[in-house]
């Protein structure tokens, strides 16, 4: 899709370019995109009629399938790959592969800005500033060409792709400085937080983690634009960029980082020189000067120094050294988006560092970042951070919080959950958006909380760029019952009941003990599939977690335990934790919690380890123990408490609860009731250590038992659905909830509907059976849990497909059992599933390993009609290899020979 600004399409409508601007942000024109500050819409747009249309909800708000920007930013990363292989092959070393890219591409991107033609001018100014040498590399003219057809294709994605392109470069190699934190900001977070802070050329602007200068291309920008429009003389524009750039300061600890936030903000005002005054020269590169500095030696703490200790800084471009604190000082503003680091994997002398000059921050850098930022404004300053929201709940932060709400005025916070950054694919962190003054609170002080972490990407960021369509998504709260609260924390979705229950409620702690596991410290080499480990009494089945799963589940896994943990112990970095208690624990839990609590009971014999953490029972019926724990009351509880992506066991402990539900006999029964449905679907799969041996029934066809296998784990799934309901309603009950209550959970955590509220007849089926199938992996299991962002995870198809379709669970089922819906691939599907499971069953896997020809696992398999018997044998010879290797998680432990026309163990030599 081509686009133009809204400049050209003010043009070709015949109104002003604000009305363009207007008609976007109120999604009058499809596709329309806001790239920083400016909208760009597609080049065949039509010009809306004047009729006024009312705002679209949030779900229908981005109706643009591809993200140009996404689309443009893959294309960086294709050169930047591409780029360092062909210098890596020509013998650079990765320092001057990286600086020569960097050179080329800065260089085609000041021809382009000022529309020159003298690509070695341009390329010998850059050399200048990135201390490269003259010589091109032998296929700079290859890297030239590549990213000559980018600019062509992206003229409005270009003023940041420098900073994208060393990003990505930064990634090639092992042990690159820095390039584990860097992952720089989105324009969507950018434009919200500058935006809110209403900036002005005359006050100290400061990013003390600049990256590439993305914060403060826009700062740049939106000063421009907003006094330097009406000029048009060369010399007075120079002069006008060359005053704001005066008051804009950045700090890099990455030297070559460094350069290219320079070189993006020179070549920014080439640009705005050319927009602005009609014609530019290459030469005007060197007439800006950005005030871009970096450590002139190593240094542990980066601008957090500036509090503390001495350091010299330097200037990109210049000799000389300044002392850090002489930069820091009387800031106005600070805009920027920290390095996401806490202690995890953080090296020992930046732990210390942190403990020492930052203690309230508990070794995360976003929180000392935080600190930072209140110590360096001018009193009336303001910050806009990008942040982890942790120090937003997490106990530990608790100090950190009640001195940042005690000094300083909180004025916005958007939460955007995890997957904010493109980059980052999977849910790697969650993400905040602060903004704060360094002023006392006053006792009328709000904070502004907007919740958008329950919404895709493409809605935060459509959202966001309609400023202020954030305010239906809004919460004006007190500061001061912020700082009341207890532990300080930040409530941004609670019903006054829910939080009450929070506060004065018996804790789950006082009945139970939630606790953490082992750490192998090498878990690729100490955890295995327990098939590849049968009959070694060195391996232990363990709870490995890492999934989702309610009631029962997971049971793949092995661990190399020895006699007393002797092998973990001689791993670096291990801990062996709470082993003392492994015959006392009932239940484990996945510590992973983007898909929410999921409890379920520990199997004789088996341990748990950090990632599938165990509880041991104190008081309380076993059976309502995990009753309570799976219900959506307990996830509601543990998001709220703890919504980092993890678990941790502390939180768990807190739920608030009655001591009722714990001996309740009826949750109890329901429990037992949903072990033994879940207990049955494991059974038919292979890779479940609960896995049950099988003969054919040959009074059905093979087509009818794959269709019972469905129709059995439908019913099963089914029916643990309808009593989890009746458990959610009686931990309701007792807990005294209200329909405002319920309304609350549902809001936070995605409705989870079971009964039909409609008639089925209203509902378009056509794409179920596909989406049905693709959900389903080669164990008929589902490849992925969670069906939306806000929704919990899933533990079977119909609660999947129901959080997909927003359809009732029941209306689910009985469309399937009805045989409403055509399921012929899925069966296909179940009839792959039914014959590696017959195989499996013939060879005993889990006894022993041997060797067994076709023929023979024909025969036991009960299979009697011919036709059947045919199948079965062409299925095995043509496609039990990848299926089998896909069961078993791409760790198999047989292959078919085809020469011997047997199922041999792998590692086996092959049949001469």
């Amino acid at each position: 899709m081509d686009y133009i600004s809204a400049q050209d399409a003010a043009t070709k409508w015949g109104i002003s370019k604000r009305r363009v601007q207007t008609l976007c942000a109120s999604h009058r024109i499809e596709n329309a995109v806001r790239v920083g500050n400016m909208w760009i819409l597609p080049e065949d747009a039509e010009k809306p009629s004047d009729r006024r249309i009312k705002h679209k909800k949030a779900a229908t708000l981005m109706t643009c399938k591809t993200n140009p920007i996404r689309v443009a930013r893959n294309q960086i990363k294709a050169i930047s790959t591409k780029g360092m292989q062909l210098l890596l092959t020509e013998g650079r070393s990765l320092d001057e592969a990286k600086i020569d890219i960097i050179t080329i591409f800065a260089s085609e991107l000041l021809a382009h800005y000022a529309h020159s033609a003298d690509i070695d001018a341009s390329y010998s100014l850059v050399c200048q500033i990135t201390k490269n040498g003259e010589k091109k590399s032998t296929n700079a003219l290859i890297i030239q060409n590549l990213i000559k057809e980018f600019i062509s294709q992206h003229e409005f994605f270009c003023d940041d792709s420098l900073s994208w392109c060393y990003q990505y470069i930064n990634k090639v190699g092992e042990n690159i400085p820095y390039s584990t934190t860097q992952f720089f900001t989105e324009k969507y977070m950018i434009s919200t937080l500058v935006d809110s802070l209403h900036i002005e050329p005359e006050m100290k602007l400061m990013d003390p983690a600049c990256g590439g200068g993305n914060f403060l291309l826009y700062c740049l920008d939106v000063l421009a634009e907003e006094h330097l429009t009406k000029v048009n003389n060369s010399k007075e524009m120079v002069e006008g960029l060359n005053r704001i750039l005066g008051n804009i300061y950045g700090y890099e600890i990455d030297p070559y980082l460094a350069v290219v936030a320079s070189i993006n903000l020179r070549l920014k005002c080439v640009a705005l020189l050319a927009k602005h005054c009609g014609h530019c020269d290459i030469y005007d590169f060197n007439s800006f000067s950005p005030q871009i500095f970096f450590p002139v030696e190593d240094t542990i703490g980066g601008a957090l120094d500036a509090s503390f200790l001495p350091q010299t800084i330097r200037m990109v471009g210049k000799t000389s050294g300044v002392k850090i604190q002489d930069v820091f000082q009387e800031i106005d503003i600070i805009a920027t988006n920290p390095p996401f680091q806490t202690v995890k994997g953080m090296d020992e002398k930046q732990k210390e560092y942190l403990k020492h000059y930052y203690p309230q921050c508990k070794c995360d850098m976003c929180n000392a970042f935080i600190e930072l930022s209140s110590k360096l404004l001018k009193i009336g300053g303001k910050a806009g951070l990008v942040t982890q929201n942790s120090w937003m709940y997490l106990d530990s932060f608790t100090s950190f919080r009640e001195t940042l709400l005690s000094r300083c005025t909180i004025q916005s916070i958007w939460e955007l959950g995890s997957n904010a950054f493109h980059d980052l694919n999977g849910e790697k962190t969650n993400v905040a958006l602060l903004r704060f003054e360094n002023s006392l609170p006053q006792p009328e002080s709000k904070v502004k909380l907007t919740a958008l972490n329950t919404m895709d990407t493409a809605q935060i960021e459509d959202i966001l760029s309609s400023n202020p369509a954030d305010d239906m998504y809004s919460q004006f709260i007190s500061q001061t019952d912020v700082l009341n609260n207890a532990g300080a924390r930040f409530d941004m979705v609670s019903s006054t009941h829910l939080r009450d229950n929070l506060l004065h409620s018996e804790q789950y702690g006082a009945y139970a003990v939630p606790m953490q596991g082992t750490s192998t410290g090498d878990s690729k080499k100490l955890i295995r599939p327990f098939w590849e480990h049968i009959g070694d009494p060195d391996w232990r089945l363990v709870s490995k977690g890492g999934g989702y799963a309610r009631w029962q589940g997971l049971n793949h896994y092995c661990v190399k335990w020895g006699e007393d943990g002797e092998y973990i112990k001689a791993i670096k970095g291990s801990a062996i934790r709470n082993a003392k208690y492994f015959n006392e624990t009932q239940m484990v839990f996945s510590d992973t919690g983007t898909a929410g609590l999921n409890v379920r009971e520990l199997l004789p014999g088996q341990i748990f380890v950090a990632s599938g953490p165990g509880i041991r029972i104190q008081a309380g019926n076993y059976y309502a123990h995990l009753a309570f724990l799976n219900s959506r009351y307990a996830s509601y509880y543990i998001r709220l408490l703890s919504p980092k992506l993890t678990i941790a066991a502390g939180y768990i402990a807190k739920i608030p609860m009655s001591a009722i539900l714990i001996t309740s006999k009826s949750l109890s029964t329901l429990a037992e009731q949903c072990i033994a449905l879940k207990k049955r679907r494991l059974e038919k799969r292979p890779y479940n250590i609960e896995f049950n041996y099988l003969c054919h029934d040959d009074t059905v066809s093979i087509k009818k038992a794959a269709c019972q296998w469905l129709r059995d784990d439908l019913y099963c799934e089914w029916t643990q659905l309808k009593l989890e309901e009746q458990i959610d309603q009686e931990i309701f009950c007792e807990m005294k909830l209200t329909r405002e209550d319920i309304e609350a959970i549902d809001e936070y955590l995605g409705s989870k509907l079971i009964y039909s509220r409609r008639s089925s007849k209203e509902l378009n089926m056509k794409a179920w059976p596909e989406i049905f199938m693709q959900s389903l992996d080669y164990n008929c299991d589902l490849k992925r849990t969670k069906a939306t962002k806000k929704s919990l995870g899933c533990d079977g198809i119909i609660e999947f497909l129901s959080q997909k379709l927003a359809v009732s669970c029941e209306t689910i089922y009985n469309a399937f059992v009805e045989e409403r819906v055509a399921l012929g691939k899925v069966i296909t599907l179940y009839r792959n599933f039914y014959f590696h499971a017959l195989v499996m069953s013939a060879l005993r896997y889990k006894e022993q390993r041997i060797r067994m020809s076709v023929a023979d696992i024909l025969l036991k398999s009960g299979i009697t009609d011919i036709s059947d018997l045919n199948d079965f044998k062409d299925w095995i010879r043509t496609e039990f290899n990848i299926v089998h290797n896909e069961s078993f998680l791409k760790c198999p432990i047989y292959y078919f020979d085809k020469n011997s026309d047997m199922i041999i163990p792998l590692g086996e030599q092959k049949y001469e």
